[in-house]
């Protein structure tokens, strides 16, 4: 029973199977009726569109004459296609059968030249046994033996290369062949569906519009130049195979002829056991590299057939699209000029972040060089502090200011004499003024120590004047270089396409390419106005030098100023001009360095004076 249920399922599906083909087979049918009774419709009103076109003719007796020149017209045209095309193929039937004879030509070359080679390779088979034969009789030299065995097999080995690579060759060549012999039964084809040239048009091609038959025409140009192409590109891979074959048979020839006279001289002159593995390997070597020679020309004219017809593919895709890039045209030139524009702008970025890098390194070597110089000032007072009485003048002086200034203020240690409010000694007060003193070894001590105070003054002025010169010149080339900039980018502004377009796309870089020549700007009024306060601290530099010079021709005969009277006398109205012309930055570097050449004591005043005057 069960088989029975099987088999019945098993006869209900088959029956559904069949049912369903049955169905898909009538809606197919019912399909082709429909496409064949709108056909007909079709047919019967062209139909009876001619047989109305015939009754209006056979009425009026008169003819579309425009019709009838656009067919003339389409007929002379196709008449000049197909006999171009004709010639052409013509053309490349005698290049396909000259290229089939050579290459039967060069097979039965080939063949002999492969015979000639299994012949020769036997020869040196059995040549390279009597030497091993001859060798085994010496056991002297093993070592050159193992040497020339070695070579022996490596040349073996590059001999089945070079095989291998003349059996690719030969199977790209039966490749070739095969093609050729489908481009035979495609010139076939298309000679059995297109005709000869004498022989009239299809009824399809002639009664159809001027446009259909155009656009079918120029479909059969381009794949009758397509077919042109690849057997040219097929004729020139050809002819470089046989001119490697020809010199490779040539070569082979030589190599044969060589072989043989070495032979004819080996067996009349006796040799050496060793003489014919060496000369063996020598020939070998000499084949090989021939036959790598040989390979690398190949390869050569293999790229460069690549290369042309790289170029050539491209000239055609470029005459291809060429009605089609003229709209474009417009946006293409307009693409190209903002190019370089925008590269020039980048360019100009790139420069304007270098020249910020260079003004923070000169600005960092401005502060090194700096504090170097107050170290070594500090270095340099500090030595002669030990031999000068400098120290007991200027302590003296700073306890009768503060004494004068303030009473309540803690005594400075190393202070030797009296504060102010004390009874004050004729010495200490000839001293301190300078005007005559009882003992003329401490007023020339006096004099000596001012003179070298002043001379550290003016070495540390001039050591500023340089770096205040350096500075100026490299903000002198950051000026420059900012104007240049800002002209490209003002003529990049002025010369950017303005379509709407390209206003849409680009509104936000241009943008921010008006912004960069503001800012550009700012910084070059900011580097100008640098460059203004930097020359007006030259002059007061140079006012100051002016006068420590005047000071030290005072100095020199008649010494009777000291160091805290001078600084009296010149540090407030410095302190007044520096304040009014620069930064407070730089008036601390100032300030800083022109400390470095004072004592521990006189400093502190100073600063005291400083503060006092800033609240003020």
């Amino acid at each position: 029973q069960d088989e029975l249920d099987e088999l019945r399922a098993e006869m209900e599906e088959m029956r559904d199977s069949y049912l369903e083909e049955d169905v898909y087979q009538l809606q197919e049918l019912r399909r082709e009726l429909d496409r064949a009774n709108k056909n007909c419709r079709i047919l019967q009103y062209r139909l009876r569109k001619a047989e109305q076109k015939s009754l209006k003719v056979a009425q009026t007796g008169q003819v579309d004459g425009e019709l009838i020149r656009s067919l003339e017209q389409d007929l002379k045209v196709a008449k000049d296609v197909s006999v171009r095309l004709h010639h052409e193929l013509e053309n490349v039937e005698e290049k396909r059968v000259k290229a089939e004879d050579e290459n039967e030509v060069l097979r039965q070359q080939i063949i002999e030249v492969e015979v000639s080679k299994q012949t020769l390779q036997n020869e040196l088979d059995k040549l390279k046994e009597s030497s091993l034969k001859r060798r085994g009789s010496r056991e002297i030299h093993k070592e050159k033996k193992a040497f020339t065995q070695e070579d022996s097999a490596d040349l073996k080995c590059q001999l089945q290369f070079a095989k291998e690579e003349a059996s690719l060759m030969r199977k790209k060549m039966a490749k070739l062949g095969k093609e050729k012999d489908e481009l035979e039964q495609e010139l076939q084809k298309y000679k059995s569906i297109y005709g000869d040239v004498d022989s009239p048009l299809p009824t399809g091609e002639a009664g159809g519009p001027p446009s259909t038959r155009e656009a079918e025409l120029k479909l059969r140009l381009k794949l009758v130049e397509e077919e042109a192409n690849i057997l040219g590109r097929k004729i020139v891979e050809l002819e470089v195979e046989n001119r490697g074959i020809k010199a490779e048979m040539e070569d082979m020839r030589c190599q044969y002829e060589k072989e043989c006279l070495s032979r004819d001289h080996i067996s009349s002159i006796p040799t050496s056991p060793y003489g014919d593995s060496v000369e063996s390997a020598t020939e070998l070597r000499r084949h090989l590299q021939f036959v790598e020679e040989e390979a690398e020309l190949l390869r050569r004219s293999i790229s460069e057939v690549e290369d042309h017809n790289k170029q050539l593919t491209n000239e055609l895709s470029k005459f291809k699209f060429e009605p089609g890039q003229e709209p474009g045209w417009l946006e293409d030139t307009a693409s190209k000029c903002g190019g370089p524009l925008q590269e020039e702008l980048k360019s100009a970025r790139l420069q304007i972040n270098e020249l910020s890098g260079k003004v923070m390194k000169l600005q960092y070597e401005n502060r090194v060089l700096m504090s170097n110089v107050q170290r070594y000032d500090l270095a340099s007072h500090l030595g002669l502090r030990t031999s000068s009485p400098r120290d007991s003048d200027a302590d003296s002086d700073a306890g009768k200011k503060e004494s004068d200034s303030e009473e309540g203020r803690p005594p400075q240690p190393k202070r030797e004499g009296p504060i102010g409010g004390e009874s004050d000694s004729e010495e200490v007060y000839e001293k301190t003024s300078g005007f005559g003193s009882g003992k003329p070894s401490e007023v020339s001590e006096l004099c000596s120590a001012e003179l070298l105070r002043v001379k550290e003054d003016t070495e540390s002025l001039i050591s500023i004047r340089r770096e205040a010169e350096r500075l100026e010149r490299t903000v002198e080339r950051l000026i420059t270089d900012t104007d240049s900039l800002i002209y490209d980018a003002k003529v990049h502004v002025a010369s950017s396409p303005s379509t709407e377009q390209d206003f849409r796309s680009g509104e936000v870089e241009r943008g921010d390419e008006r912004r960069e020549p503001e800012l550009l700007d700012t910084v070059n009024s900011r580097m100008k106005a640098f460059r203004k306060e930097l020359q007006t601290f030259l002059e007061k530099v140079d006012h100051i030098g002016e006068g420590l010079k005047e000071q030290m021709e005072d100095l020199s005969p008649l010494p009777h100023l000291t160091e805290s009277s001078m600084f009296a006398f010149f540090f407030p109205l410095f302190l007044f001009f520096a304040f009014q012309m620069f930064q407070p930055i730089i008036l601390l570097i100032l300030i800083l360095v022109l400390f470095s050449s004072l004592s521990y004591a006189t400093v502190f005043k100073l600063v005291f004076l400083f503060t006092l005057f800033f609240v003020l």
